[in-house]
This record gives C-alpha cells, structure tokens and sequence, in this order.
C-alpha cells in the first residue's frame, strides 16, 4: 500500500508539472525576460537599425495609427485638391488672363502630387486589411514592401517640387509684365482685354503694370466720343476709372491727375485717389504668399505620409517571418533599415515534458 501510494504521488506530481508548462499562448506575459524566452526570434535582421521585438498589442496600435494617417491624408488630400481649384480660379485666372498657361502653374504642382499619394494610400488600405489574413501571404509581404518604396520615391519627388514652386514663386516674370503692358495697350480696341484689366485692376487695387502713369502714354479711351479729337492729353495725366481706389475718402479723379483742380479742392500730393501700387507687383506678392501657402500644405502632407510610412514598415516587417499573424501567441520582430532573412528550425514553444515511463503508471 505504502508503494502504490507513491506511485500515485509521482504520477500526480508528473501530471502536475505538465500541467504547469502548458502555459496558454494568450496569457503569455507582454514585454517580460519569461514571454522572450517562450518566443524565439524568427527574422535574423542584417543593418537593421532600430530593430525591436514587440507584442501583439503593439501590432494593433500600428495599425490604428496606420488607418489614422490614411484617414488624415485622405481627408487632406480633398482639401488640397479644394485649394487647388481656388488657386486656379482666382489668381490663376487673373494670371492667365496676362500671360497664358502660367496661371496653371502653381495649382499643377500642388495637386499633382497629392492626386499620386491619393491614389497610393487606398492601395495601401487595401493591403493594410489584407496583412491580417488567416492564411499565409507572402506575395502581399512583398507588394506591401513595393508600394512603400514607391512612398518614399513620392516624397523625395514632392520635395523637389516644393523646391520648383519656390523657383517659380521667386522667378522673374518678365513675361507677366510684358502681358499686362500689352492688354494695356489694346485697352481701347479689344473689348476683352478691357474686362480683364478693369477687373485685375480693381481687385487687387492696382493701375498700370508697375505704376499707374504709365496709363499717361496710352490712348486708353475711345478718341471719337473725345470733345476735342486729336487734343493730348497725356500730359495732364488719365487714366481708367477701375484705377480708382476704393480705400479713398475723396472723390475719385482719374483724369487730370496731375493736376491741382478747384474742384473738390484737389490737388494730387494730399488727396490721391487713385491706386499708386502696380498690377504687376501686386501680383507678384500674391503670388509668392500662395507658393508658401502650397509649400505649407506639401510640408505637412509629407510629414502625414512619413508617419504612415513608418507605420507600415514596422507591420510589413513583423508580418515578414511567417507571412501572417499569430495574436499574442509569440513575439513580432520589427525594423526601419536594414533587410531580414527568415531564420530555420526556431523552436517558438517551450518544449513537452518527456511522456512518464510505463513502470511507474503500472501496479
């Protein structure tokens, strides 16, 4: 009796400890010495810098954060293309208006690389959701890898674009100038070059392309309604009404303007009303505050897609060993630089105690 009551506590004391190492995968403790020496290191990471082995929990939040950067880019991206067609109607019309297809410029290289990155980060949605397949996908590892290389191109090529925007911005614009003096010039004699200066001029309140008494060497006005046909009055100084400045509290005087009058007690030292900014230095200041704006917007646009980028990587890295997810069962080895080889006859469980012998389960 006393033998076969030791028999029985060996046994219960086998089935005890096996008991004991069958440890549940889901209560494996997060981030401890006891949960790294249960999970081996399935990668070998070569020039890996920063190499980290995080938990499933890990894995969920860089994929929320991801699906936030998409969310944001998405939303920023329509806002964008918004200000874009802004651009192109206002100052890009008045541009246009001058100097054909310039006016084009600025909105092109705003959108352009917003509509790429658009266009990217839907298909990165799609391989971010496919990433936690139940079966194995290596080829969506790969293509994920793929298409974050092609972000990273996109970025560099977004900041060579801010750098033309500047170039632009900052340009000479000769032709600008050479645009306004000619729509100037068939002021009297083309209907539509007439609307287009009246309207430039009063909306940004400017006369002439750098000054307005350059209006005073332009036959601006219709001759044959003249009083006295052939009389000059250059020298006195005219120029059209939409010169006038709304900002003025006097009576608007466009002809005569270098003339002192009686009436209205005018003379031109105190009460100018006209507007003495040029059209063409008006334009060129608004133009360089839309360039920065735009360099704003793709500055703030690349950091959104460097933080989706970074995401990324660390979820196509982890899901590199065994081309899947395995929940909280092991330890997912993550990196930014460097490339990873998968690592051959890793044990990633702890191994079973050897079975009990059959003379100790016998009588």
């Amino acid at each position: 009796m006393k033998k076969l009551g030791k028999i029985k506590l060996k046994s219960g004391k086998t089935k005890n400890k096996e008991a004991s190492n069958q440890v549940p995968k889901d209560n494996i403790p997060n981030g401890t010495e006891e949960s790294k020496l249960l999970t081996g290191r399935l990668v070998e990471v070569k020039l890996g810098k920063p190499v980290y082995d995080v938990t499933f929990k890990t894995i969920k939040l860089l994929t929320m954060l991801s699906l936030i950067f998409i969310f944001c880019s998405i939303i920023f991206s329509l806002k964008l293309f918004s200000s874009s067609v802004s651009i192109k109607n206002h100052l890009g019309s008045f541009i246009n208006m001058i100097s054909s297809g310039d006016g084009e410029k600025l909105p092109l290289l705003q959108s352009l690389p917003v509509l790429f990155f658009l266009i990217l980060d839907v298909i990165l949605a799609f391989f971010l959701f496919k990433l936690f397949d139940r079966n194995r996908k290596s080829k969506f590892n790969y293509l994920l890898y793929i298409f974050i290389m092609i972000a990273v191109g996109l970025v560099f090529v977004t900041l060579v674009l801010i750098i033309v925007v500047l170039n632009h911005v900052y340009g000479s614009h000769a032709n600008l100038h050479d645009g306004i003096v000619e729509a100037m010039s068939n002021y009297s004699t083309n209907s539509l070059f007439k609307r287009r200066i009246d309207r430039l001029q009063i909306e940004f309140q400017c006369c002439g392309s750098k000054k307005y008494d350059e209006w005073y060497n332009i036959t601006w006005y219709d001759t044959s309604l003249s009083k006295k046909k052939g009389a000059k009055d250059s020298a006195q100084g005219n120029a059209p009404f939409s010169c006038c400045s709304i900002t003025s509290l006097f009576p608007c005087i466009h002809h005569n303007i270098e003339s002192t009058g009686k009436a209205y007690l005018y003379t031109p030292e105190q009460n100018l009303s006209i507007s003495t900014s040029g059209c063409y230095d008006k334009l060129k200041k608004r133009t360089e505050e839309v360039g920065w704006g735009i360099v704003g917007n793709l500055m703030l646009y690349i950091l959104l897609q460097c933080g989706l980028i970074v995401c990324l990587r660390f979820l196509q890295t982890a899901h590199f060993a065994k081309f899947m997810f395995d929940g909280h069962s092991r330890l997912y080895t993550v990196w930014l630089f460097g490339c990873g080889s998968v690592v051959k006859n890793v044990q990633t469980e702890t191994p079973m105690l050897p079975p009990v012998p059959e003379d100790l389960m016998t009588f």
